[in-house]
């Protein structure tokens, strides 16, 4: 029961508020089409009205079970539908752009099959067994078990799958007509291909950093304008208690065979060993299930309780059913105690327990200073009470400088390496101009160069932990000339392209071709976005839940 309910507290809210909003208030202008007081009309698309049930069928409840069971090979389909956030404006979005996706996919003659689908479905890691494979059992536990939490049928989400993978096939045959530019997909390939030759020096940030000397008066007022930034750490006390289910052990038998027995004799007995240890282990794994079922009925029955008695019982109720409640000290949220740094018991999901002892925030209603029961590992549970929060709060001056101390230096250390930078730059230019060479022109700033070797944007050059950054800088600037001044958390570097070289290289083509898929790719993404978005602009929808 735990499982059913106390687990998906937040989901299952969230789907009631949604019931809520296409429930409420439905305007006494409505005349068309048909609703009684159990299914109001909500909304009205290009003159057409659609009921409570419809909007949520097709726009809310999938969007709720998408984002309550973190399904994230629908992330990106409710992305292009616009519903990711619970709004109910971006749910009649999402409601409307399926509308619109069905449209077209009866148009143009898109009807994803039953092979397709269920291929669609094996592909999904919501239902990958622990091997990595599709596992039916996954995909008949959330069907028969998690589905009706979002308030859906299989067959919806048979329907959510089909509009996903014709939304896929809209995209080909929408943004299919599109040309792509093989010069400009030539071009990007060729510049990742390309080797540069440079020169280098670099201006350290410590410099600027050792020659500042700032005294209380700057740092208090550095203070006054930042003091929001500095913050005391939120400390909680909590009284919690682990309820932990007590399995069986499987027995310990050792197959004991006479001296005198013969080869076969002993493979039979072998057998039946293992045959024996293999019932033995259904069984344990059947009392574990049936155990497992019970402590989260005696969870739940404990919450209940609880919540029965406004909270007031906590500890009686525990000690009643054999738990010991723990009390901790005041902790942040970054030194939790060693018995709660643990994680949710969650194969796709773990969280942290701190993240929710941390939501917790005391309302009107005593169970508001309750978590949910936050499953852990062995079958175990744990609830915690808030017993005392000491907020956030600015600190003082006093309680801050020595982090002021770091901020101003690393903030007027900044400004400066980049207004020294900027001019050793236009310095370094005029040098060059004058036709000096960059080593000559770097020398009478008192800077000192380095020469690299060729490289390609892949290769690592030694002793350059950021040589990557070093190409990006260099790409595009034409030999001869110095690149923009590159600024790095340590100080500025300044980079002098040598040379900007095409290496020869046979399979260039073939990722030509790969550049040009992936590029005719996003460009059919980028213009069936635009499709969707110019369909919804033109529909004419009302919210029949607003009185005019």
């Amino acid at each position: 029961m735990i499982e059913h309910l106390r687990k998906y507290t937040g989901l299952i809210i969230f789907v009631i508020a949604l019931l809520f909003i296409g429930l409420a208030f439905v305007g006494d202008n409505v005349t068309k089409g048909h609703r009684s007081g159990n299914d109001p009309l909500v909304l009205s698309v290009d003159g057409d009205q659609y009921t409570a049930s419809e909007v949520q069928k097709l726009g809310s409840m999938p969007m709720a079970m998408v984002s309550g069971f973190h399904m994230f090979d629908f992330y990106e389909f409710a992305s292009i539908l616009g519903g990711v956030g619970g709004a109910p404006e971006a749910l009649h979005r999402a409601f409307v752009n399926r509308l619109n996706i069905r449209q077209a996919a009866e148009d143009y003659g898109v009807h994803p099959s039953k092979e397709e689908i269920f291929a669609e479905i094996k592909k999904m890691t919501a239902f990958q067994g622990s091997d990595g494979a599709f596992s039916q059992a996954n995909y008949n536990d959330f069907m028969t078990k998690s589905i009706s939490r979002a308030g859906l049928v299989e067959s919806d989400f048979l329907d959510l799958v089909s509009d996903k993978i014709a939304t896929r096939k809209l995209t080909e045959i929408i943004g299919g007509g599109l040309a792509v530019d093989r010069n400009f997909a030539a071009n990007m390939v060729a510049r990742n291909d390309q080797q540069v030759t440079l020169q280098l020096t670099r201006l350290p940030l410590s410099k600027f950093q050792d020659e500042l000397k700032p005294t209380d008066e700057e740092l208090t007022a550095h203070w006054d304008t930042t003091k929001e930034r500095y913050q005391t750490d939120r400390k909680i006390k909590v009284s919690y208690i682990i309820a932990k289910p007590t399995y069986p052990e499987l027995p310990k038998e050792e197959v004991k065979l006479p001296d005198a027995v013969t080869e076969e004799q002993k493979k039979e007995a072998e057998a039946k060993a293992t045959e024996k240890k293999a019932a033995d282990e259904a069984k344990l794994a059947e009392d574990k299930r049936r155990i497992d079922g019970e402590m989260a009925d005696t969870v739940d029955t404990f919450l209940h309780n609880i919540n029965e008695t406004e909270g007031k019982d906590f500890a009686k109720l525990a000690e009643e059913n054999g738990w010991t409640v723990v009390t901790t000290d005041l902790f942040a949220r970054t030194s939790l105690p060693t018995e709660l740094s643990i994680n949710t018991r969650s194969t796709s999901n773990p969280r942290p327990i701190g993240d929710f002892l941390f939501q917790i925030s005391p309302g009107t209603d005593a169970m508001s200073r309750f978590s949910d029961a936050l499953p852990i590992a062995d079958g175990a549970y744990l609830v915690a009470h808030l017993d005392e929060a000491e907020e956030a709060r600015t600190k003082t001056f006093d309680e801050a400088k020595e982090q002021v101390l770091v901020d101003y230096i690393a903030e007027k250390a900044g400004e400066a390496l980049k207004k020294d930078a900027d001019e050793k730059a236009a310095k370094i230019r005029e040098a060059l101009t004058a036709g000096k060479t960059f080593a000559d022109a770097a020398k009478e700033l008192g800077l000192e160069v380095k020469s690299l070797p060729a490289f390609k944007s892949a290769d690592k050059v030694p002793d350059e932990a950021d040589s990557s950054a070093l190409f990006e800088a260099a790409a595009t600037v034409d030999p001869g000339t110095l690149a923009d001044p590159l600024m790095r958390p340590d100080g500025a570097t300044f980079i002098f392209v040598e040379k900007r070289e095409l290496v020869n290289d046979p399979g260039r083509d073939e990722r030509v071709n790969q550049s040009l898929t992936g590029l005719a790719s996003t460009q059919q993404r980028i213009a069936f976005s635009a499709w969707l978005e110019e369909k919804l602009a033109a529909a004419q929808i009302v919210d029949l839940t607003k009185k005019p």
